[in-house]
């Protein structure tokens, strides 16, 4: 997951603070520590990175499920 999800923010011209904004977090290392994996997403975390990525289901499952 974390590989992936680090190469989809880059692709995207986002940086760790611009996500971490985006899901609401107060600073950029709630959000590291989820994408390198310490920490899993919650259900609506997911959902908002779904939409911010335009990802579809099967997709998301694969990045977040696996």
């Amino acid at each position: 997951m974390t590989k992936e999800l680090k190469k989809l923010r880059i692709d995207f011209n986002l940086t760790q603070r611009d996500v971490a904004a985006f899901l609401g977090f107060d600073s950029t290392s709630s959000y590291t520590r989820r994408e390198n994996g310490e920490i899993d997403f919650s259900q609506s975390e997911i959902k908002k990175l779904t939409k911010l990525f335009k990802l579809n289901s099967t997709r998301a499952a694969e990045i977040f499920l696996t």
